[in-house]
Order: structure tokens, then C-alpha cells, then sequence
């Protein structure tokens, strides 16, 4: 008889299962933000990066790359990382005849379970290696000497400096929260550029601190920042971005933005 440890056990199936893949719908969160999918307030995509991806090539020798995915805004669902986890590593003791043949399927079962077109792009590891590690554009914020005492989501340490209009770029490698699903905790740096009237930056830092013991999903964390920033500091344009520390090989960046265009694609040094 197996013990109760062993039926808590993940089983890891490493022959092709698409249905081990799931999803989550982005409406129920979106509502709670006052979000309606008819009048979105940002423009934006969530980009996904496996790095231990594998498959058997025709003659059963294995392939390596790191797999991205770039998840459409308007995508009726999000995907659940565990699930992505567990349907990628499925691949790896499966034969493909090509490359293409496992980016048509991955596009093929990320499309059906985003309910949105899915772009998926496979990367060498010497592509991967020749892009290396970025540094974020503007100033951290880290090192400003501030209390802290509140870890909880809390918007109201949001507020205006001055009516001095400035265009900066701020970001903090500080920020923490929590998976909704397992409680496990999610790291990540995070990005505001914005125009406007000067934002307080002790207090932007105690805001996304006080994330800390928040459960939530990445993408709709990106979301929840930018709303509370424009609800509480009304900029003229703003882009948030998250770029969360890989769990389980895989890491997700989301960005949220005014404008049509996405910041430079930066590989962190936690990813």
C-alpha cells in the first residue's frame, strides 16, 4: 500500500498529454478591478520563458531550447503555470520528425487553451546564451531608507510628490507575492514608466512591498498595479511591467502599457 506521502506525490508523465495543460479565466479578476473586456484601459502581452525544454528528435536523440510563448492581452484565459510545467515536460521522451512540427503543436494546444493565438518561438541555448543578462532602464528604488511595516496589498501608500510634471522610469527588484494556488512565494522586478505629475517614490516603494502576502496571479498583479497608479496618481501615459522569477524552469513577464509599443525585452538577473 503507498503511503500518503507517495499519493501526494506529482506524477510526471514525459510522453506527449495535452491535456494536462489548463487555464484560468482573466474576466472574473478583470471585474474586480473594474475591468470590462469591451474597454481595456491598457495595451499589452504576457511573454512566457521555459527554459528546460525537451523533446527526441526522429532518431530519438533529445533537443534542447528554451521555449517562449507570447500570450495575446485579449486572451479569453490565462495558463496555469503547474499545468505548463507538467504538459511541457510531457514532451520529453516524445519523438518529433522536426522542430516545426513541435512549435505547430505547441502553438496548436497553447492557442486552444489561451482561447487566443499564441505565438510560440524555440531558442538555441547559444541564442539564449548570446542574449544574456540585461539591466532595467532608469532608477531602482530600492535604496531609498523607508519604514515598512504593512504587507498586504495596500494602494493608498500611493501618491503625488508634486504637481511638477517629469517623465521618469522607476523599478525595484524588492517586490514579493504569492502564488493563489500553492502559496508558494513569486519574486520579481518590477518597471513603471511613466509621464506626469511626480509620483512620491517612498511611497510607490511601500506600495508594491505591501504586496508581500498578496496571492495573486502575475498577469493580474501587472494589471492591479497599473490601475491603482492611474486611479490614485492619474498620469498622462503609463507602462508597468513585471518580470517574475522563473518557478519551475519556466518564468513570465507582463506588460501593461498606454502605448502600442512594449518595453526592450530584458532577461533579468534572477531569470
Amino acid at each position: 500500500m503507498a503511503s500518503s506521502s507517495d499519493s501526494n506525490k506529482t506524477q510526471y508523465v514525459t510522453t506527449y498529454t495535452p491535456s494536462l495543460l489548463e487555464s484560468l479565466p482573466r474576466l472574473e479578476r478583470r471585474q474586480s478591478l473594474g475591468i470590462t473586456e469591451e474597454n481595456l484601459p491598457f495595451k499589452g502581452l504576457d511573454i512566457w520563458n521555459a527554459y528546460e525544454f525537451t523533446w527526441l528528435n526522429a532518431k530519438g536523440k533529445p533537443e534542447v531550447a528554451m521555449a517562449q510563448f507570447q500570450v495575446p492581452l485579449k486572451s479569453v484565459n490565462i495558463l496555469e503555470s503547474k499545468s505548463l510545467k507538467l504538459y511541457l515536460g510531457s514532451y520529453s521522451n516524445t519523438p518529433f520528425a522536426h522542430r516545426n512540427e513541435v512549435i505547430q503543436t505547441l502553438e496548436s494546444d497553447l492557442t486552444l487553451a489561451a482561447r487566443a493565438p499564441v505565438s510560440v518561438a524555440l531558442m538555441t541555448p547559444d541564442q539564449v546564451l548570446a542574449e544574456g543578462i540585461g539591466l532595467l532602464l532608469g532608477n531602482s528604488i530600492d535604496h531609498l531608507d523607508v519604514d515598512i511595516s504593512e504587507y498586504y496589498w495596500n494602494p493608498e501608500f500611493l501618491e503625488l510628490e508634486s504637481n511638477t510634471a517629469v517623465r521618469e522610469i522607476l523599478y525595484t527588484h524588492l517586490f514579493k507575492s504569492l502564488c493563489p494556488i500553492t502559496g508558494q512565494p513569486d519574486f520579481a522586478s518590477i518597471m513603471i514608466q511613466y509621464s506626469g505629475n511626480s509620483i512620491n517614490h517612498e511611497g510607490l516603494l511601500k506600495y508594491l512591498v505591501s504586496y508581500r502576502e498578496h496571492a495573486e496571479f502575475a498577469e493580474q498583479i501587472t494589471e492591479r498595479i497599473f490601475v491603482d497608479i492611474m486611479n490614485r496618481c492619474s498620469p498622462e501615459r503609463l507602462a508597468v511591467s513585471a518580470r517574475f522569477n522563473r518557478r519551475g524552469g519556466i518564468d513570465i513577464n507582463s506588460h501593461r502599457t498606454c502605448e502600442e509599443n512594449l518595453p526592450d525585452a530584458v532577461r533579468v538577473w534572477r531569470q
